[in-house]
């Protein structure tokens, strides 16, 4: 018996900040200061995922974003190069064929800018995260009879936690922005519940023992799965902490 199944996790916590403006701030009295950015990350384009971002100047020096990001529910990011290197092996084929993913994901932050004013100049952000992941794939095994099983598992996993953003945005002339978030790193905790019809009557127990150590050994880092196998259903929880990095995202931005 082979476990086919893997999730990758990211991030994040609640962090919110407010501020004011003074009335007459030596930006203003220099140009027309346009406080609003709307920004797109087209990093995360590639990944079929749409990612966008407001950010508020709240004081000359600082500033709160607001970022949100949505995958719809879509196969494995390149699935082709998976089916190159794995292609050979019938189960790893299925696995990559059949899994499907959907995310959506929150990250406030409050930026500290270390330039002459928000909101240009390289930056420190404190930020949150809250992101929920949908997971499904046809997991298939062997039993000790010979008969093949080919419970579908899916479900939800949801991870909260942190961390400080290091990055740097620039003018793009009088109304647009480019904002690189450089590297952060995140830290926070995972839960969630994948579960698994199937027939599985004919199962000794020694086949459940076996199915439900080969499920617990899939080292995903920080966190602790704990498989459950029944006549009927496969349930695996998971739990614990993950650790993570924020990095490289690429965001292009309108200001008003």
């Amino acid at each position: 018996m082979r476990n086919r199944f893997r999730t990758v996790i990211v991030c994040g916590l609640f962090f919110v900040g407010t501020g004011a403006f003074a009335q007459e701030s030596p930006v203003s009295q220099v140009l027309p200061f346009k406080k609003n950015i709307v920004k797109i990350n087209l990093t995360s384009l590639a990944f079929k995922n749409a990612s966008l971002q407001f950010e508020h100047v709240t004081s000359p020096k600082t500033s709160f974003a607001l970022g949100v990001s949505f995958l719809p529910k879509t196969g494995l990011p390149f699935a082709s190069t998976l089916r190159d290197k794995f292609g050979d092996n019938a189960d790893a084929e299925r696995a990559i064929e059949t899994t499907k993913l959907s995310n959506f994901a929150i990250t406030p932050e409050y930026r500290f800018y270390l330039g002459k004013a928000a909101p240009t100049g390289f930056y420190i952000a404190p930020f949150a995260r809250y992101q929920h992941m949908s997971f499904e794939q046809v997991y298939s095994f062997t039993a000790s009879n010979g008969k093949m099983h080919y419970p579908l598992i899916g479900g939800t996993i949801n991870n909260i936690g942190g961390g400080v953003l290091l990055g740097a945005q620039w003018n793009l002339g009088s109304n647009m922005t480019f904002d690189w978030w450089i590297a952060g790193p995140i830290y926070g905790s995972t839960s969630g519940l994948l579960t698994g019809t199937d027939d599985m009557s004919d199962l000794s127990a020694q086949d459940r023992a076996n199915l439900e150590s080969d499920i617990e050994s899939v080292e995903l880092p920080l966190t602790k799965l704990d498989a459950t196998v029944g006549n009927n259903r496969v349930d695996v929880k998971l739990s614990g902490p993950y650790a993570g990095i924020r990095a490289f995202g690429f965001a292009l931005g309108i200001k008003f």
